[in-house]
């Protein structure tokens, strides 16, 4: 860890600084507290859980031909031999250009393994008519009911109208949601797991898996339909604000540890104490209230505006883009003369494409590895674009000569930038050296720069004069240190 702080603290360039250790904090917390909290919001152990009737819906379309469907074939035989036939049922039905019922609902291992086996079909992928057959075929039953969808592609065949397949698909989800039955789909290949996140409804009962991992996914898969007749079968339950609040947790986790990882990039930025207990607490809570209310939001714009596409995609975007504005509004109490303004600006512009990337890589990468090399996304464009508008909106700064090699700079503004050997300042100044706590401040009044030495200092030293007006380029030597003052006022311009 501390050959990490050396490596960036020879970084000087301050977005790239702080894009990096808001990816890192956002890794850090997603790796270690945010798949931690969703694997202890997972199912409960599938012997404890109520019988079920449940519809294998597996693609068997012409992009499906060869060692695609032979592995899926496979994989849907192991979760065959897994139920527990005795109280469950399962029926199976392929679907490509046409619709094919295997077996109906049955108990029997033996025809059920010989109906997978004899899946085959080709052509398109008719999957409306698929998702309707199997609502057709569910509403025999009592038991719970369960539609798992596997494919890899999109709606649509040769000649078909890809929007009009789409929308015909998402009603058909949306009416096998009315009849109470709970929508799953495992997905591989080229299938659009936004797409599929919409169908379902929930994109946490979206499950990707990439060739030599299916029967991976079937079982992740399986653990989702037990969890959902579990959640179904208690009154008090509610699957909705459940699943609300459990974003609403994992994405505060997230706004968690950028919010910190900023703080701490500021401190180090700054070559301050990291941990300040005070400072730590703020982004904690500041953090929490962020993350849940924008995760809150995601959630809730996603179950309203899920049977439109593009809406629902805006709609995550829009709750990114909230998560930055109060995570980069709350950079505003660490960052010296970083106005709101400017942080919300950076924080919004931050949040939308760190969003984005998120969107992206969930869908590039399938659940676990998407959601962690988002999150990286989303805490590196916000880190990097809360310090690019500071640094590209200041008209004065200070620049801290530490090294000949090594700076930091400083804006300047109203909030004076206090020299001393107190760990709060923004400049230290070592104490063994017989600096005070306060030695002296740099502020912006108006369009004139003042550094004001304190009285104990002034004393101390002998001086003369209390308080200095600088101009653009002077430099004042402290300790081991050169302040050099920076502005782009024309009437502060060295003569």
């Amino acid at each position: 860890m501390n050959k990490l702080f050396n490596r960036l603290k020879r970084i000087n360039n301050k977005p790239l600084l702080f894009g990096m250790y808001g990816a890192l904090g956002c890794l850090i917390a997603a790796l270690l507290f945010g798949e931690l909290f969703l694997f202890l919001m997972a199912p409960p152990p599938i012997t404890q859980l109520p019988a079920q009737a449940l519809v294998l819906l597996i693609d068997s379309s012409g992009s499906m031909d060869g060692a695609k469907l032979a592995e899926v074939k496979t994989a849907a035989t192991n979760f065959v031999q897994r139920q527990n036939l005795n109280q469950n049922q399962i029926a199976i039905i392929g679907f490509g250009s046409d619709v094919h019922l295997a077996t109906p609902l049955t108990n029997d291992v033996t025809t059920l393994t010989k109906a997978i086996a004899n899946l085959a079909d080709g052509g398109g992928t008719r999957m409306d008519m698929a998702i309707e057959s199997a609502v057709q075929e569910l509403q025999s039953t009592s038991l719970a009911k369960n539609i798992l969808l596997f494919t890899d592609g999109q709606p649509g065949f040769s000649g078909s109208n890809l929007p009009e397949e789409i929308d015909n698909t998402l009603q058909a989800g949306k009416r096998a949601k009315a009849a109470q039955i709970n929508l799953i789909a495992v997905a591989t290949g080229d299938a659009d797991t936004n797409f599929l996140g919409q169908l379902t409804q929930n994109s946490n009962l979206v499950f990707y898996a990439d060739s030599g991992n299916f029967d991976k996914a079937f079982q992740s898969a399986e653990k989702a339909i037990y969890s959902l007749i579990d959640s179904s079968s208690a009154t008090s339950s509610n699957p909705f604000l459940k699943s609300v609040a459990i974003t609403g947790v994992w994405t505060s986790i997230l706004a968690i540890g950028a919010s910190l990882a900023l703080i701490i990039g500021q401190n180090h930025f700054l070559r301050r104490r990291l941990f300040n207990p005070k400072e730590i607490a703020l982004g904690i809570m500041g953090g929490l209230l962020a993350g849940f209310m924008a995760g809150a939001i995601a959630q809730l714009g996603f179950s309203v505006l899920s049977q439109f596409p593009t809406l629902a995609i805006g709609g995550r975007l829009v709750a990114w883009s909230f998560l930055g504005i109060l995570v980069g509004g709350g950079m505003s109490l660490f960052v010296p003369n970083l106005k709101l303004s400017k942080a919300i600006l950076g924080g919004f512009s931050g949040g939308t494409i760190g969003g984005l990337g998120f969107l992206l890589a969930s869908s590039f990468f399938g659940v676990t590895v998407g959601r962690l090399i988002g999150a990286m996304s989303l805490g590196f464009f916000l880190g990097l674009m809360i310090a690019l508008l500071e640094q590209i909106t200041r008209q004065a700064w200070v620049v801290v000569h530490w090294t000949l090699k090594e700076q930091t700079t400083i804006s300047l503004g109203s909030t004076p930038i206090i020299l001393g050997s107190s760990p709060n300042a923004h400049i230290y100044l070592r104490k063994d050296q017989g600096y005070p706590s306060v030695t002296a401040k740099i502020y912006l009044q108006g369009e004139k720069i003042y550094l004001e030495f304190d009285d104990q200092y002034i004393k101390q030293k002998s001086m003369k004069k209390l308080k200095q007006e600088l101009k653009n380029g002077d430099i004042r030597k402290l300790d081991r240190i050169s302040i050099e003052v920076r502005t782009t006022f024309t009437n502060l311009q060295s003569v």
